[in-house]
């Protein structure tokens, strides 16, 4: 089994992985939407399961924010995305995605969990394709709506002791609408994932 060690070969190699898969979510963002996407650059870490509360709360400070997870599996992988959204973007994010200001939470709900399915799901198809890896994306969830970060991962458990994380920062020109994703690949999904990584590398 491959040690649960992220070499910066093993880094550069994820992170390239990474920008083409922003390219690829971009792109289908802006033909979604008609809007220009303001490409995030990915940062790769690996962390232990208590860091990525800190993390977290560095993405979006004393912010309140919505949250949605969405699970992911494949052959000896496992994972989740966690997708942030500012508050003060919401009635935003509904004209981004071409609809009428959402006047209820039912619609900003529907809006944030379309937007995510979109994001997320061409993010982690992306990435695991370039590995030639099949995945099943789960539905979206919600976590939480209008919490500061802090007090809405405070008690959230991540059941392993380390994830290798992918940050990536959307924003949208002409739009207030904010979306922070993470990729988190569990712990027991690391040793394929390196060893498909080494393939690419040889």
């Amino acid at each position: 089994m491959h040690p649960v060690q992220l070499s910066e070969d093993l880094r550069d190699a994820f992170t390239e992985i990474a920008n083409v898969a922003v390219g690829q979510t971009a792109d289908k963002i802006a033909r979604s939407f008609s809007t220009f996407v303001i490409m995030p650059i990915p940062r790769v870490h690996l962390l232990e399961s208590a860091d990525i509360h800190m993390a977290l709360t560095a993405m979006d400070g004393e912010s309140s924010v919505s949250a949605v997870t969405q699970a992911f599996y494949a052959e000896g992988i496992s994972g989740e995305a966690l997708l942030l959204f500012g508050n003060g973007s919401r009635a935003d994010l509904s004209q981004l995605m071409g609809y009428e200001p959402a006047l209820d939470e039912r619609e900003q709900l529907e809006h944030m969990l379309e937007m995510a399915s979109l994001l997320n799901g061409s993010c982690i198809q992306s990435i695991l394709d370039q590995l030639e890896i099949d995945v099943l994306i789960g539905h979206p969830v919600v976590l939480g709506l209008h919490k500061r970060v802090h007090d809405m991962f405070s008690e959230y458990k991540f059941p392993w002791d380390k994830t290798l994380a992918i940050e990536l920062n959307y924003t949208f020109e002409g739009f207030s609408t904010t979306c922070d994703l993470v990729l988190l690949f569990h712990q027991q999904s690391l040793p394929t994932l390196f060893e498909k990584l080494e393939v690419l590398l040889a």
